[in-house]
């Protein structure tokens, strides 16, 4: 490398995460340096879609237009698979518009997502190294040493500040014993990009499979024919029932054909690649002395949906604050950044501990009888009544999670089903015909067997499931006690926009 080799910041990591606090930092006159290891355009394993919320991120850098969005596929509707049955095809209930954010989202292949997105801050002032790997990072004297090698040579970058955004394996989160090893916290997957499909428009389509249970399967159409189709597992459950995404995802693609009548032809049109995520739920610290950790690197995963783009790009516009007054102030110290654990905090935790609680409860694979029952029921309840779409659906990727309504909206759910249930059981078997396998007597009984299943399976595990929960209860006030889920307003207010 040639030229300067002392900036403010070191960004590890050009993807949508490592490029928005680029481009945040870049604006305010900061001297940032983007350390990315590969050439761009390349590819990622990714779903690529970028939701409402993302969208209104990407216009507010200034993205748009390079994006060319008006050739691009609107995704607006949605068909939910549980197996063979299809309980709910329809609008995505929680797509409103509101809050400047579109009434839909966009499938945008990270090939070209992360091109224009680091395009973009170079162009506002950051300088972006391509091809270049980080070796080490450490700290001396108040200053952080990145070593670095290029194609041609070894060199060391300086600054009083770094910015871990370099993923799952990130080497600025080891350098400070900040990894992420808990696999139940770990997300992992397998896509591939398929052609020759005829979809009703933007209509995406997610499925549910017993036997590859907690973890869905996803079709985003794009134009041309073109689909992102992939799946995502629990690492844990992989580990623990040796479940294999490899298979999982070879299910996916020949259930798909018969399974969804625009996909009867379609072929698949590139290598299936896969990664892993680390998810909101296994976040302890994203600070150190000297710098913080961003967008997969510090864990902002919806723990739901793995979904990482959009919280990606909103954890380093915050953390882009921290980071400028450190600057100001000339302090660098780990209880100078600890501002911005304090800031995501508030920001994400009133929803993300809420998932994170759906999350731990689905992450037994004995009650998958029962949680494929419990959600498919919920899905058909939004196909008839759509304040319950709008409202819950918000679990499955909606930005609008209100855990005090959904919790309202799910009693009063539960109580109909029982009321209504029993009331029919109550006569069937007065009539003689006993319980039914679909009625509640039917959830009851897949209830019971999960968990005598888990008890027998491995008492020491399911007794720390239990307590994960218990856990995970004790991290709702917040949830519960919001008037209205911060991220709505976007993370704006850390930039003064």
């Amino acid at each position: 490398m040639t030229g300067k080799s002392q900036f403010d910041a070191i960004i590890v990591g050009g993807g949508p995460a490592g490029s928005a606090m680029a481009w945040a930092l870049a604006r305010e006159g900061v001297r940032v340096a983007v350390i990315e290891r590969t050439t761009f355009p390349r590819e990622k394993v990714c779903g690529d879609f970028v939701e409402p919320a993302g969208m209104r991120i990407l216009d507010v850098m200034g993205c748009t237009e390079e994006l060319d969005l008006p050739r691009r596929l609107p995704i607006t509707r949605n068909r939910v698979y549980f197996g063979p049955r299809m309980p709910y095809r329809g609008e995505i209930p929680y797509y409103d518009g509101a809050h400047g954010m579109p009434p839909h989202g966009y499938i945008i292949p990270r090939h070209q997502l992360d091109t224009v997105l680091l395009s973009n801050a170079e162009k506002t002032g950051a300088n972006v190294i391509y091809g270049a790997t980080v070796r080490d990072v450490t700290r001396d004297k108040g200053q952080m040493h990145v070593e670095v090698k290029d194609q041609d040579s070894t060199f060391t970058l300086t600054a009083p500040l770094v910015v871990g955004a370099d993923g799952v394996q990130s080497v600025v989160a080891r350098a400070f014993g900040l990894r992420r090893e808990d696999r139940k916290h770990i997300g992992v997957s397998q896509r591939v990009y398929i052609e020759d499909i005829d979809v009703d428009g933007g209509e995406a389509t997610i499925w549910f499979d017993e036997d590859h249970y907690p973890g869905y399967g996803w079709m985003f159409p794009m134009e041309g024919g073109r689909a992102n189709m992939g799946v995502g597992l629990l690492g844990e459950t992989c580990d623990r029932f040796d479940l294999s995404v490899q298979q999982s995802f070879r299910d996916a693609v020949s259930r798909l054909k018969f399974r969804h009548p625009g996909c009867t032809v379609s072929k698949v049109a590139s290598k299936p690649l896969g990664g892993s995520v680390h998810m909101y739920g296994g976040i302890r610290e994203n600070h150190f002395a000297g710098g913080i950790l961003v967008g997969d690197a510090g864990g902002f995963v919806d723990p739901m949906t793995g979904e990482g783009i959009t919280q990606g790009m909103e954890s380093s516009i915050i953390g882009s604050a921290t980071l400028l007054e450190a600057l100001e102030a000339g302090r660098f110290e780990k209880e100078d950044l600890a501002t911005f654990d304090e800031d995501f905090r508030d920001y994400f935790d009133p929803a993300m501990r809420y998932l994170c609680f759906c999350a731990t409860i689905l992450r037994n694979r004995h009650f998958s009888e029962f949680g494929f029952r419990s959600t498919r029921q919920g899905f058909e309840k939004a196909q008839q009544e759509r304040s319950f779409g709008e409202i819950s659906g918000t679990a499955f990727g909606g930005l609008n999670v209100q855990p005090l309504a959904m919790a309202a909206q799910i009693w009063r759910s539960l109580f109909e089903h029982v009321f209504r249930g029993g009331a029919a059981e109550i006569v069937n078997i007065v009539s003689g015909r006993g319980l039914t396998a679909d009625g509640l007597g039917g959830d009851l009984a897949a209830f019971r067997r999960g968990w005598q299943a888990s008890l027998a399976d491995d008492p020491a595990w399911h007794r720390g499931w239990m307590g994960d929960i218990v856990r995970s209860v004790g991290h709702l006030r917040k949830s519960f006690a919001m008037a209205e889920n911060p991220r709505l307003r976007g993370p704006f207010e850390w930039i003064g926009g």
